[in-house]
């Protein structure tokens, strides 16, 4: 039998140079033979971008000073592609992007300094300097320490670096890494405000349940418009239904409300508080991450039903990339609440006929990346949620429904939602084995670094309503005799409870230190023996 003729592989060097991207998995539509060669000023990684919401990047050294661009190219070129350093993994091309970021501040930083022209002409006083200038120009420590690793990055690849390289390692100098931060296994990221969450939570389950129907008759009314070529035209006018009275004020649109007049409106921007309204619903009651809801398709959600054909229980599958060894992604699987199965029904009739994916740009200008919709904007369209609500009760004189924090409004990030969403899965009987389960953690005690934190105070929190329940258990079982012992020594247990409240009036109680809490065991002696 014939042996199937295949095209050759492509050379890893030409006339420009090796391929700096060679060995890395490209994206669909991509050649080795297009992308960015080493004596490019400019290298591309759009091509090694894997993920649909990761925006357009390139490492341009062109803003890097001259003298170091031999030294940067070396390093990078290793990063990329090349011979790593040992025990160092290969890094992903978003953390080498921001790598490079922090590459451009610390070389132009040293091309300032005068007599300091190489790397291996660094000392101690130098990175001494750097970290005081690094507190003068990042006052957020976590920015701080972000810099420091970068550059310290330099010396962990001196030995395969060929030129100019770090000679000393920034360790040395006593004011560098002095970081207070808690370790990694503490999630620091800071969860919704109970009174942020719950009317948040509620303005996104109006829109997506009573004001969606409208807003996507508006949208595909003005995309029915848009393909008919007629932008001079009005844009049509739709009777919204009366289920939400005056509807044309609530979203601002071009309508004609029963009894009312018309009002101008932009379709794109109500179709943007829609995905806004999705994302969070979503979101929040899923626990996934963002890059996760960004890979959304349609057909993603279904529900599993009883032997009568009611639902009971709604499921939604993605891509999860974090933790996974296909660097395209890996099929998940996660457990979610109705409201959430409704915003994905939502927006599979919102996203244009062209868009393979749920969150699409609805502007009518092309997407840098076709498709695509980048981390930057989702947190922009979560935003851009409270910031409509807040105008729309302005507008109507209403009490601002989404409290203030501190006399500003709660700035949310796409993390917050999975961060929020642990600590109310951690507070609940079981809670830390159900939420590893649904956040997918390999065990309990990652999700209850993420869930519960001393910085945050949530494990603290946790622990107290935790007592607070023993205590509440314990004052039913001394007091209410709200109990029902059984088994060889239940007729004891019956008599020792009786005897603890004759003598000490014990009525329940909660102690949180530790020394008073020995002194109690000691003085009463109810045989209690703590353990972990």
């Amino acid at each position: 039998m014939a042996t199937p003729l295949t095209s050759p592989a492509p050379a890893l060097t030409d006339e420009g140079g090796r391929f700096v991207l060679a060995g890395r998995p490209l994206a669909p539509g991509y050649r080795l033979e297009d992308t960015a060669r080493f004596d490019d000023d400019s290298w591309p990684l759009t091509p090694v971008l894997l993920q649909a919401h990761q925006a357009r990047t390139r490492l341009d050294f062109t803003r890097a000073p001259a003298v170091f661009v031999p030294a940067l190219k070396d390093f990078f070129a290793a990063m990329l592609s090349g011979e790593l350093p040992p025990n160092e993994p290969r890094p992903k091309p978003m953390s080498i992007r921001r790598h490079y970021t922090e590459q451009l501040r610390f070389t132009h930083w040293v091309a300032s300094r005068p007599g300091r022209p190489r790397l291996a002409d660094l000392g101690v006083d130098d990175f001494a300097a750097y970290a005081l200038h690094l507190h003068a120009v990042l006052p957020a420590e976590a920015s701080r320490e972000v810099a420091q690793s970068a550059v310290r990055l330099l010396y962990r690849y001196r030995t395969v670096l060929p030129g100019d390289r770090l000679t000393v390692d920034p360790l040395d100098c006593e004011h560098w890494g002095n970081s207070t931060r808690r370790t990694r296994a503490e999630n620091t990221t800071l969860r919704i405000p109970e009174q942020v969450m719950g009317p948040l939570l509620t303005w996104c389950l109006r829109i997506v349940d009573d004001l969606a129907s409208d807003i996507l008759d508006l949208v595909h009314a003005d995309r029915a418009h848009q393909a008919a070529g007629r932008p001079g035209h009005a844009r049509p006018r739709v009777h919204f239904s009366d289920a939400w009275p005056h509807r044309s004020r609530a979203t601002g649109a071009t309508t004609t409300v029963p009894g009312g007049p018309a009002v101008r409106a932009d379709t794109v921007t109500l179709g943007r508080l829609l995905q806004g309204a999705c994302f969070i619903l979503i979101a929040y009651l899923s626990g996934m991450r963002d890059s996760e809801v960004k890979h959304l398709r349609p057909g993603s959600a279904r529900a599993l039903l009883d032997g009568a054909g009611r639902p009971y229980r709604w499921m939604i599958t993605s891509l999860a990339f974090k933790g996974e060894h296909d660097p395209a992604g890996t099929a998940a699987t996660w457990i979610i609440g109705s409201p959430a199965a409704r915003a994905v029904a939502v927006l599979e009739r919102l996203r244009p006929d062209s868009a393979s994916l749920l969150f699409h740009s609805l502007s009518h200008h092309p997407s840098p990346r076709p498709g695509a919709m980048t981390s930057r904007s989702s947190i922009d369209l979560i935003n851009g949620v409270i910031t409509w609500v807040d105008a729309y009760c302005r507008h109507h004189g209403f009490e601002a429904p989404i409290p203030d924090v501190n006399g500003r409004p709660w700035k949310l990030t796409a993390r917050q939602f999975r961060r929020t969403l642990a600590w109310y899965i951690a507070r609940r009987p079981g809670g830390v084995i159900a939420g590893a389960v649904q956040y997918r953690h390999l065990g309990i005690q990652m999700f209850e670094g993420y869930a519960g934190t001393s910085d945050s105070g949530f494990r603290a929190e946790v622990e107290a309503e935790q007592a607070m329940q023993r205590g509440e258990q314990l004052l039913a079982l001394t007091s209410d005799h709200q109990h029902d012992l059984r088994g060889p020594a239940a007729a004891e247990a019956t008599a020792r409870l009786a005897d603890l409240h004759h003598r000490t009036g014990f009525t329940g109680s909660v102690v949180t230190d530790q020394a008073r809490l020995r002194r109690v065991l000691a003085r009463h002696d109810p045989e209690v023996y703590p353990g972990t």
